[in-house]
């Protein structure tokens, strides 16, 4: 049964000095006002906005512990190799740029709770999530405008090997620099990844995309001009709505599944 005790806030003490206090107790995992303090902060969350979500994850890690969910060295190896390739880098040149900066345990660290939460969600949701073939369709024809795209599109791309640079670009479109090379590229939407069409769709003429790390460098694009309209065919895009679909129908699963468990678990609150 979940519990919500009011009681005194629980102190610890070096020499007689308050250094942290317990605020919660999530299936006698405790949430300090450390941890509370830093979360809130780093997300930019109100307390007691931050305090649900960390709740919600000490239910996670104890869900991924009953069910004895592991995720070992090679599978943190092969999804690192993914993000590096995602980023034009080899997985030699990916750890040597996340240790030099002196962030490589971080991020695996970060790879690890998410193969892990990954492994635990697709638990939860794979003997429920059932589509069906016609829902696709009928998303298709209902959404239609979200497949209306350009028939061709002309950009400057600008590449740089610092981000900041790229930044400065948006409010000086002028400024010339050694480090930034640009160039103006006319694509098809018919010879574009699905990726690319559905970004440069989304941004008006005069927009700048957001900066894409390329591996070794930076590049973002400036939208000059559309030509052209056309709407995508059901067969380029149904993968797509598959996704839409699925994501939707999994966040119901999981919001239902862990507002059970957490109407049942044991979670203390101090005040």
């Amino acid at each position: 049964m979940k519990k919500y005790i009011l009681i005194g806030l629980l102190t610890f003490s070096l020499n007689a000095k308050v250094v942290d206090k317990v605020i919660a107790n999530v299936e006698g995992e405790p949430i300090t006002s450390y941890e509370l303090q830093n979360f809130s902060k780093q997300n930019n969350l109100p307390k007691d906005k931050a305090l649900s979500i960390l709740i919600q994850e000490k239910l996670i890690d104890s869900e991924i512990k009953k069910r004895g969910i592991s995720v070992d060295e090679f599978e943190i190896e092969n999804e690192l190799e993914n993000v590096a390739k995602q980023n034009g880098m080899d997985l030699f040149q990916f750890k040597n740029i996340l240790a030099g900066r002196g962030e490589l345990e971080k991020v695996k660290k970060q790879i690890k709770n998410n193969l892990l939460k990954r492994k635990l969600f697709n638990q939860i949701v794979q003997a429920k999530l059932k589509i069906n073939p016609d829902s696709l369709k009928d998303y298709y024809k209902k959404h239609i405008d979200e497949f209306n795209v350009f028939d061709s599109i002309q950009v400057i791309k600008y590449t740089s090997n610092n981000p900041e640079i790229l930044k400065k670009i948006k409010n000086n479109p002028l400024m010339n620099s050694a480090v930034i090379t640009s160039k103006t590229l006319v694509l098809n939407s018919d010879n574009m990844p699905l990726g690319m069409i559905f970004l440069f769709k989304n941004l008006k003429e005069g927009e700048y995309s957001p900066i894409f790390n390329e591996g070794m460098n930076y590049s973002m694009y400036y939208v000059v001009k559309k030509e052209g309209k056309k709407i995508l065919p059901f067969e380029k895009v149904q993968n797509i709505i598959y996704s839409k679909i699925a994501q939707q129908k999994q966040d119901i699963i999981l919001k239902t599944y862990f507002d059970r468990l957490k109407n049942r678990a044991d979670i203390e609150i101090f005040n």
